[in-house]
């Protein structure tokens, strides 16, 4: 998600601190990460509404906004040519690809976001269908070119199990919405 921090400042942080100090200096309003980020550190940003991924980090690149939570696979490329500065990854643990880049969780612990992306089927899909269906895509992200070309585009394949799965989703809307809750946040 982007954020601009008013007036614009033409100019990306180039840490986490940084980043908090040019919030902290400029409010507004955010989305879920930037809700998530905004309340444990007490900022408040300007959130720019429906503009996607891609033009997110355009908006980021070319000084329309200064700041971005966002997917790897599309933030990594630009971060490798060098037209945008990655200043921290909102995963648990570093990115194998970016061992110089600092997780937001060393400079608030326990803060965990990220994008990922998932197989669902429709609800009352008879068990061993799921089962299978986990079986063979787990199967393909063993395979160590599928995993090597999603390491590189800054991704983990994990073959989660449906079960686990499930738990995730629900952790993550409980989580969410516990958010939303405390903060008053309304999705736009």
């Amino acid at each position: 998600m982007t954020y601009a921090i008013h007036p614009f400042q033409l100019h990306q942080p180039a840490t986490v601190e940084e980043a908090l100090a040019l919030a902290a200096a400029h409010p507004g309003a955010p989305y879920l990460a930037g809700v998530q980020f905004a309340h444990r550190t007490g900022i408040q940003w300007e959130y720019i509404t429906g503009r996607g991924g891609a033009q997110s980090v355009m908006d980021v690149m070319t000084g329309q906004a200064d700041v971005l939570f966002n997917g790897m696979l599309a933030t990594l490329p630009p971060v490798k040519s060098g037209k945008l500065k990655l200043i921290a990854v909102s995963s648990e643990k570093r990115n194998p690809n970016l061992p110089d880049t600092p997780t937001v969780g060393e400079f608030l612990p326990g803060f965990l976001t990220g994008s990922w992306q998932g197989v669902l089927a429709p609800a009352g899909t008879p068990p061993e269908i799921t089962a299978r269906l986990h079986a063979e895509l787990a199967r393909i992200l063993a395979t160590p070119e599928i995993r090597d070309r999603l390491s590189t585009q800054g991704a983990d394949a994990l073959g989660t199990p449906p079960a686990e799965a499930a738990k995730f989703l629900r952790d993550e809307r409980d989580r969410f919405t516990k958010l939303t809750r405390e903060t008053g946040y309304k999705p736009q």
